[in-house]
């Protein structure tokens, strides 16, 4: 009887129907790149979307036949040329400037137009900085640092700020001209103003807050950091940090702190790409990944950087 119990579930296991499901149909987008400051020409790169199941490379899909125009309201600013690669370039050489609204418009032979738009914010304006030797002390690793400090004015309105502090240092790998002998390197910090956020992993922006206790006093050091202005609106605001290291004799006896000023846009597509580096796939659903373009996928966006040199003192 056990015998025949044990063929008759052999055969019901053998009896295995495969169902194929084909994918949905996907409809290809034109999908936009441009992050566009003051200090750089006008550049977009363009190509169309493949969908989950689509094993092309993207760099096949290159869109080479379209119109790019850059507007300021109905008026053209610089026509963008194609130089390959799915990269449209500035035909004039001009510059973003600061506090404008700008149009990216793309045209397509028979098909739909798209369009953006993003403005590069003004420059954060530095009143006060200072630099000062940290002497080591016990259980820190590395001993010693140097504390930064600066005091910017924020203009009145939502703003987002980014810093970061590089040095430049020289670059092992260096073999020719094609290969810089020397590289910026980032530092990292810890002891910095509560409320800033290592990164964009805040759930709203209201999230970041200055008046937080946190920063860098939960003893996690930082590469980066971002914040709103949202409790210090059009007021002067004081950031500081510890560089840990950085006087080693490899580089230049020089900090490069780079304040930028954010665009949302910009901001919420960082925001986005982050959460999906490091969501989790197993558990987490991906996170939508931010768009302001009209039409079509990706993002048009600005930002404006402002650099301040601050030689690195003497730890005698």
């Amino acid at each position: 009887m056990k015998s025949r119990l044990y063929l008759l579930i052999l055969l019901c296991l053998g009896c295995e129907t495969v169902v194929e499901v084909s994918p949905p149909e996907y409809d290809s987008e034109p999908v936009v790149t441009s992050f566009f400051s003051t200090d750089s020409i006008w550049s977009v790169t363009m190509h169309r979307s493949l969908g989950a199941t689509v094993k092309r490379d993207v760099t096949h899909e290159y869109i080479a036949d379209a119109s790019v125009r850059i507007l300021d309201g109905s008026n053209t600013v610089d026509i963008l040329n194609y130089r390959g690669n799915g990269k449209y370039v500035s035909s004039t050489g001009e510059l973003p400037t600061s506090g404008i609204q700008y149009t990216l418009r793309v045209d397509f032979p028979s098909k739909p137009s798209i369009q953006a738009t993003s403005s590069a914010p003004s420059p954060v304006v530095i009143s006060d900085y200072s630099i000062e030797y940290r002497p080591p002390e016990p259980d820190m690793i590395p001993a010693s640092g140097y504390h930064l400090r600066i005091v910017f004015s924020d203009a009145p309105g939502m703003n987002f700020y980014r810093i970061g502090v590089y040095r430049r240092v020289w670059n092992p790998f260096a073999t020719d001209e094609l290969v810089p002998d020397s590289i910026y390197e980032s530092i990292w910090f810890d002891d910095f103003s509560p409320g800033w956020s290592c990164g964009y992993f805040a759930d709203d922006v209201a999230d970041v807050d200055p008046t937080d206790v946190g920063g860098g006093s939960g003893g996690v050091p930082c590469e980066e950091f971002v914040v709103t202005d949202r409790l210090f609106d059009g007021k002067d605001y004081s950031w500081s940090g510890i560089a840990l290291g950085g006087s080693d004799g490899r580089g230049r006896k020089e900090f490069r702190l780079i304040i930028s000023s954010l665009s949302e846009d910009y901001y919420r597509y960082l925001q986005s790409l982050e959460r999906n580096v490091f969501h989790d796939p197993l558990t987490q659903e991906p996170f939508p990944m931010y768009t302001n373009v009209s039409g079509g996928l990706g993002v048009f966006a600005g930002y404006t950087n402002t650099n301040l040199i601050l030689p690195i003192p003497s730890d005698n």
